[in-house]
């Protein structure tokens, strides 16, 4: 098994965001998206990105969404990865492992970019 080349991109918009206060000072960030993915159709998802405490440019990452085939499939897909903000920029670095209900395995590359409300990246099968 290995991680394939790049397999497509995706592109999507925040629709709304959420922040929530966690006990010990850290903050959800909850992301809600909607866009397209190649090979995917529609995607629609919540991005949740967690802020472990004040100043913190890390931190751990989850997607729960689904996408709409042009078949009128409908996928689920959930993950886990981190983020990192990047140097001097109101962007963060999205890295996570999916996995969909067709039972293929995604690695996704995005720059949730704050200033424009998109997210947007690369997609990698682990075949």
């Amino acid at each position: 098994m290995g991680i394939g080349e790049t397999s497509g991109e995706f592109n999507s918009s925040v629709t709304s965001s959420t922040y929530e206060r966690q006990p010990g000072g850290g903050v959800n960030v909850v992301i809600n998206l909607e866009g397209t993915a190649s090979g995917l159709g529609q995607i629609n998802g919540t991005l949740t990105l967690i802020v472990p405490g004040p100043g913190a440019t890390a931190g751990p990452a989850s997607y729960t969404g689904a996408s709409f085939l042009d078949s009128g499939e409908v996928l689920g897909a959930t993950g886990e990865g981190c983020w990192q903000q990047l140097d001097g920029e109101q962007k963060w670095r999205v890295r996570g492992l999916n996995i969909i209900t067709n039972g293929g395995v995604i690695l996704a590359d995005g720059t949730l970019d704050l200033a424009s409300r998109a997210y947007s990246g690369t997609l990698n099968e682990w075949t």
